[in-house]
């Protein structure tokens, strides 16, 4: 008799592996239902794509995480937890400062990072890959971006940290992330404040100075809307990205024949992001509410019901790409779902991909026969993104 199918976004053994279970969903239950925790799921990728291009039918303004979904306290303003069409008035004003320019100018301060850390690491014979290159490079990156001062960038990494942890089994916020939510919240307002008397040439100046034309005028963001901003890209960039190239780095020294491949062409490394970025993306899930009763596979869902479109599992269907379970640079595909799909399609993607790249690239370049000690890899824990928090290194020749 077969195991009776849960799917628990909250459940740590399920965080080590989910996609056991993701297979059977895609197979059993395209429209899964948790009775115990209350919320529908959707695992097949054109399921999961066309609810995340009906913002007017799934919305996010209760916001995109189970638990925040179901606390009592409202999401916060942050563009990520709203729905047309303030969400494209305000998407339209952020992207006129947060622009592929800019990101496309940061290679080479993110290269030199790089180099410098790996220098470091070699000098020791290796380390945690997470403790010192993965997890600094995306913090002291979006950290520079934004502007705040070098000597915090290390406390900003660690409150961002604090804020993602969950529990095993529970899908509640803990106290001490709330606390770190506002310590952050505190942190950015003073920096905005500071860039409204005194601007300088970085993020928070172009964000204050940002405006478009709305229906009322011309249309700025307020210091609400700023600091929210400015929390999303400091704690979502970070993680998400540091997730990235850890798993990326696990990945390529489980495929020691993929490595080979991008050791002899490097001209694959955009491939081989695309395809990490399909296989194990940092973000599993993208959590919506029902505006009105919305039939999927034949079973109708309420209005008000707490749909997860989950991607982590779409991105491996098998009705879209072949062998989806084995891992495969040069693997071609018009499109993959790690970053969402429509108007809330990440507004950090490129510049996630940029210090994926190059992390990796350099990673591989000076370390091309580095290894991984799996037996001590550990695992960060939060209910929708899925990486590692230790990952130690032997840095071979």
């Amino acid at each position: 008799m077969a195991e009776r199918l849960v799917y628990d976004p909250s459940s740590y053994a399920q965080q080590a592996d989910p996609y056991p279970v993701y297979r059977r969903m895609l197979e059993e239950a395209p429209l899964y239902r948790n009775e115990d925790l209350d919320f529908w799921a959707l695992t097949r990728f054109e399921d999961v794509a066309a609810g995340l291009n009906d913002p007017l039918g799934l919305s996010s303004a209760q916001g995109t995480l189970i638990e925040q979904i179901r606390s009592d306290s409202p999401a916060p303003d942050m563009i990520i937890f709203m729905d047309p069409p303030r969400h494209d008035l305000l998407r339209k004003i952020i992207s006129k400062a947060f622009t592929p320019r800019r990101i496309a100018q940061l290679e080479g301060e993110i290269r030199a990072a790089c180099q410098v850390w790996l220098e470091e690491m070699d000098d020791t014979g290796g380390g945690d890959l997470v403790e010192a290159f993965a997890g600094r490079l995306p913090s002291t990156v979006i950290a520079k971006l934004l502007g705040a001062p070098d000597e915090d960038h290390a406390r900003l990494k660690q409150l961002s940290d604090r804020l993602l942890h969950r529990d095993d089994g529970s899908l509640s916020r803990p106290e001490d992330a709330q606390q770190a939510g506002a310590e952050l919240a505190g942190y950015f307002y003073e920096l905005i404040t500071a860039r409204r008397t005194a601007p300088a040439d970085d993020l928070a100046s172009a964000l204050i100075e940002a405006k478009v034309e709305g229906p009322d005028g011309a249309q700025q963001l307020n210091d609400g809307e700023l600091i929210f901003f400015c929390l999303l890209l400091g704690v979502a960039g970070n993680e998400t990205t540091a997730k990235m190239i850890s798993t990326g780095a696990v990945l390529l020294a489980e495929h020691p024949d993929q490595r080979k491949m991008l050791v002899a062409d490097p001209s694959q490394w955009s491939s081989a992001v695309e395809e990490m970025l399909r296989f194990d993306p940092p973000s599993h899930y993208q959590g919506r509410v029902t505006t009105r009763p919305t039939t999927w596979n034949g079973t109708e869902v309420p209005e008000g019901a707490v749909v997860l479109l989950v991607n982590g599992a779409a991105n491996r269907d098998p009705r879209v790409f072949d062998d989806p379970d084995s891992f495969r640079i040069g693997r071609t595909f018009e499109r993959h779902l790690a970053f969402g799909h429509g108007v809330h399609f990440c507004l950090g993607s490129s510049l996630a991909r940029l210090e994926t790249r190059v992390a990796l690239e350099e990673l591989v370049r000076r370390f091309p026969g580095y290894a991984v000690d799996t037996s001590a890899v550990e695992r960060a824990h939060s209910s929708n993104v899925r990486g590692l928090s230790r990952v130690p290194i032997t840095t071979c020749a």
